[in-house]
């Protein structure tokens, strides 16, 4: 009985261990395609992106992975529009647990990265993990118009989140707490430490940036 239970056991392990899981990439257009599509050139057919790791991609063929429906040998693109919401995405099956990053781009800015358009980061990667339990985590996508309200300044019932040129101020911080900055591939830019109820952290790119600081997750946008 003990062999057949460590059989049965060792087989599970094995099983998890080489476990695969599907990853759905997404550039979420708020404003019905304004934003990431032209009418009259390569309509509907715009947003692709590069996706993989060190290894490789997670497709074979072609560099590019169209985020659209109808391109020939490329069944995991989609196009959902909903309500004004224009969700370019693609699926990838039987991705295995790690790490890996992905990159926008548009047909239309010469087939090259969305964040020459709109500058979300430095070099345009976005990352993401999968753990061995089919767990993701980090940026699987990317939402525009980029800032996070058409105002620059953001409050929390804890924390009032606001900026000076390069400059994002961090005004009610619990004494204490450690406020960490991160932009939107994923990447903590900055840690400081709440010992004054104000902290200031200068950056050095313009885009959106997440300020987190306990239980409160702000975007802010640096111009």
């Amino acid at each position: 009985m003990k062999k057949i239970l460590l059989l049965f056991i060792t087989g599970w392990s094995l099983i998890n261990l080489n476990a695969q899981h599907n990853v759905t990439l997404k550039v979420i257009d708020n404003q019905d395609g304004a934003l990431t599509n032209k009418v009259d050139d390569n309509n509907e057919t715009n947003v692709f992106c590069w996706a993989g790791n060190g290894a490789g991609t997670l497709y074979a063929g072609d560099w590019w992975y169209p985020m659209y429906n109808g391109e020939a040998g490329r069944t995991g693109g989609l196009l959902v529009k909903d309500n004004g919401v224009w969700t370019w995405q693609c699926t990838f099956e039987n991705v295995a647990p790690g790490d890996y990053w992905w990159k926008p781009y548009m047909k239309t800015l010469g087939w090259s990265p969305l964040r020459n358009l709109y500058n979300y980061d430095e070099n345009g990667d976005l990352h993401f993990s999968v753990a061995q339990d089919g767990t993701v985590s980090g940026q699987t996508s990317l939402e525009l118009p980029l800032t996070a309200t058409n105002t620059q300044q953001e409050l929390t019932e804890e924390l009032n989140v606001y900026t000076r040129d390069k400059v994002i101020v961090v005004a009610n911080v619990k004494q204490g707490e450690d406020i960490f900055l991160f932009n939107l591939s994923g990447k903590l830019v900055s840690k400081a430490l709440g010992n004054s109820t104000e902290v200031e952290i200068t950056v050095a790119q313009s885009g959106i940036y997440l300020v987190k600081s306990g239980q409160s997750s702000i975007k802010v946008f640096v111009k």
